[in-house]
Order: structure tokens, then sequence, then C-alpha cells
């Protein structure tokens, strides 16, 4: 099967017209049109149903797309690995990951390693899309704090803080850990609802029985921070401080709040006792990097 025709057919659905996905891949429209009815007759089905503002699947197109995807993204790691091998067995592994995770986990384990670190480049991405990237065979393993699909093969590589982050003069700055009953009778600076570390400490909230009202609610974790290193209230986040903050756990009836860490990759990858290897240096790290962590 010819896979310039997949990427064709798989753009015509993207862009929702012919002429937008001909801009796109930079394909006179007739030639692209008779490609994919080429594509058609090679398949023995049609794939599009011709409208006004231009083309809808078919049924039969509905069920073929994520085969085409899936047919794409094996191609794509299989260009990549190829080129890994021609590189030599030493080639760098590539994750995907988080900015924060990048930058309070990886990038510090990075430096820990030293120059023959297993770790060549990172893509970062939002929470939500990092398994994505994987996928897309845009990175070698990632490291994500959702669920992994069940497809890829995972592991637990740590857990990471939820922490209570507090002018150095405020009284819980002496405190080893918070606890969540009197955290929740602080001005609260959280972030919107929509973030992560927001949704876990709420649940956790709802699950003690307690209630609480933010202070402040924002969609920027420089602010948080900053706003409070001003005294402006407890900043609730998992990235690591600044501006001298002080920064504690979240202690509650089962133990402190962490966000679990989740290593995956494709278990078919050429690299993937490598990869294996690199997950088990990065969880001993992480587990020295909070070794208090009560899970």
């Amino acid at each position: 099967m010819d896979l310039r025709l997949l990427r064709y057919f798989v753009s015509v659905c993207e862009h929702g017209t012919v002429h937008g996905a001909a801009d796109a891949l930079r394909v006179a429209q007739p030639s692209l049109s008779r490609q994919i009815r080429g594509l058609e007759r090679d398949l023995g089905f049609t794939l599009f149903e011709r409208v006004p503002r231009g083309v809808i699947l078919t049924a039969a197109g509905q069920a073929f797309l994520p085969i085409a995807r899936d047919l794409l993204t094996h191609a794509a790691r299989a260009s990549s690995t190829a080129k890994a091998i021609a590189a030599g067995s030493g080639a760098g592994l590539i994750v995907a990951s988080a900015t924060t995770t990048v930058t309070d986990i990886i990038a510090p384990f990075i430096v820990s390693v030293g120059a023959q670190g297993p770790i060549q480049n990172v893509v970062e991405s939002l929470p939500q899309d990092v398994y994505d990237v994987l996928a897309r065979g845009d990175a070698d393993f990632a490291v994500g704090t959702r669920v992994p699909p069940a497809e890829f093969r995972s592991e637990v590589v740590g857990y990471a803080y939820l922490w209570a982050q507090v002018h150095p003069e405020h009284p819980f700055a002496r405190l080893p850990s918070v606890p969540l009953e009197l955290l929740v009778q602080e001005p609260l600076i959280v972030m919107s609802s929509a973030h992560g570390v927001r949704q876990m400490f709420d649940n956790a909230v709802t699950t003690a029985g307690l209630s609480y009202t933010p202070a402040i609610e924002t969609t920027s974790l420089s602010l948080a921070l900053a706003l409070a290193a001003a005294g402006r209230g407890v900043c609730i986040l998992s990235d690591d401080s600044r501006y001298g903050l002080h920064t504690a756990p979240i202690r509650t009836a089962d133990g402190d709040l962490a966000i679990t860490l989740y290593g995956v990759w494709d278990d078919k990858h050429y690299a993937g006792t490598r990869i294996q290897r690199c997950l088990s240096d990065l969880g001993g790290f992480v587990a020295e990097l909070y070794p208090q962590s009560r899970r």
C-alpha cells in the first residue's frame, strides 16, 4: 500500500476539503483528487462523500481512517528507528513529557548522569498530549502523569509531591508536612479547575469531607508562585519552588499527596532494553529527589 496515498487521505480528513489538503501538501488539487479516487479503486470502497462545503467520510472511510493513521505511525517509527540504528547503537533516546516534569525531573536527571547519559532530547507537550507524541513516533518513550493507554508497556517510575508552598515566615514553613485539614483554612492560591494538580487537590479535599474557597485562582504557574512569595496565600503546585518559598508535602489520612509518574514505551521498540534501563535509573533518581513520599 502506497504510504503517500495514505498521507493524502489523512490530510483530506484533517482539513475537511480537498482544496485545504492540497494547499497543505503543496499538491495540485486536481492531482490530489485523482490520487484519492485511485486509492478508493485500490481499496474497493468509497472513502468520501462530496458535499457543497467539502467532503465527509463515508462509513467505510471512518472505519479505515484509524488503520491509515496506524500504518503511517508505524512507518514513521520505522524510519526513525532506521536512522538511529544507522547512527550507531549509542544514539541517544528522545523522551516526551510535560514541561513541569521536564523542568523538575528530566532535566536534573540528565545533569546527574553526566555526558554519557541515555537521553539526547525531549519533546515537551501538555500533560494530556504526552502519549500522543509517543504514538506518533516523535519520541522513544514518555514520562507521563496520566494512566497510560493499554497498547503501550508501562511502569511506575516514582511519585512527585503536590506541594504547599509558603512564604518563609509563614507558620507552615516550620512543618515537615502540612495536614490537609489545616491547609484548607488558609487563603489558597490554586490553578484553574482544568489543571491536573488542582483536580487532584480538589478530589483529596472532597474525599476528606472538607471544603475550601480559593483566595486566588490563576492559569499562570509563575504568577501563583509570585503571589505566594508576596505573602498573599499558600500556593498549591507540583512545581519546584522559586523566590525563596518553603515547600512541604500535603498530608492526608492516606499519606502525602503525590502524582504518579509513569514510564511508557512501545514494547516492540528496538531500544526497549535501553529504555527500561533508563527508566530504572530515573526511578532511583526520583526516589532520591523525593525521599519522604509516603506511598
